[in-house]
């Protein structure tokens, strides 16, 4: 082997560091997908509590319907321009996309099946939001996004043990736990 294709010692650490440079970066910009998804589902909580305590509006969901869309053609756009702009996807790039994939379709299935079925989903999209932040923070080693899955677990055994209307609110506090606190300390970090 020609000896002039060798990296040399300090080569090789630079291309190390700026390797974990660009995972930290990539890390950082997950945030963007807690930040949305939190500040959509937790509005449309607390908004849809308040529909269902001060009016007698009969298509109450329909902001789900409508708003749900959005989030999911929101991140799309992103994750495009995303994947457009970097230079290589590692590992747990590949990893927690495809771990949020899996859990946005689950989310998808036990809503249908919760509707065909005429009972509350939260407490299970609660559990599964759990499994998903938990999953995410253990693996980026970010503690935050990890206690906020611990939170999500926790708000799903609550949401067990109050009356319908009340989940609405439950879920709200879960994703401003869950996911916002966490999302924006992560796009603080260092």
């Amino acid at each position: 082997m020609d000896n002039s294709s060798q990296l040399s010692p300090l080569e090789s650490l630079n291309v190390i560091s700026k390797a974990i440079g660009q995972t930290k970066e990539n890390i950082k910009e997950q945030s963007f997908y807690y930040i949305i998804w939190g500040w959509l589902i937790s509005a449309i909580s607390f908004a849809h509590y308040l529909v269902l305590l001060f009016t007698d509006l009969k298509y109450y969901y329909l902001p789900w319907i409508i708003v749900m869309p959005i989030g999911w053609i929101a991140s799309s756009i992103y994750a495009i321009k995303k994947e457009k702009a970097l230079k290589y996807e590692t590992h747990l790039d590949v990893f927690l996309k495809t771990l949020w994939i899996v859990i946005g379709v689950s989310f998808i299935v036990i809503s249908l099946m919760s509707f065909y079925l005429k009972v509350n989903p939260i407490s299970f999209i609660l559990l599964l939001a759990g499994i998903g932040t938990l999953v995410s923070g253990l693996m980026m080693k970010f503690k935050p996004l990890a206690i906020g899955g611990i939170v999500f677990f926790i708000c799903s055994l609550v949401s067990l043990f109050v009356d319908n209307t009340e989940t609405l609110l439950v879920n709200g506090i879960a994703i401003v736990l869950g996911y916002l606190i966490p999302a924006y300390l992560l796009k603080k970090a260092e």
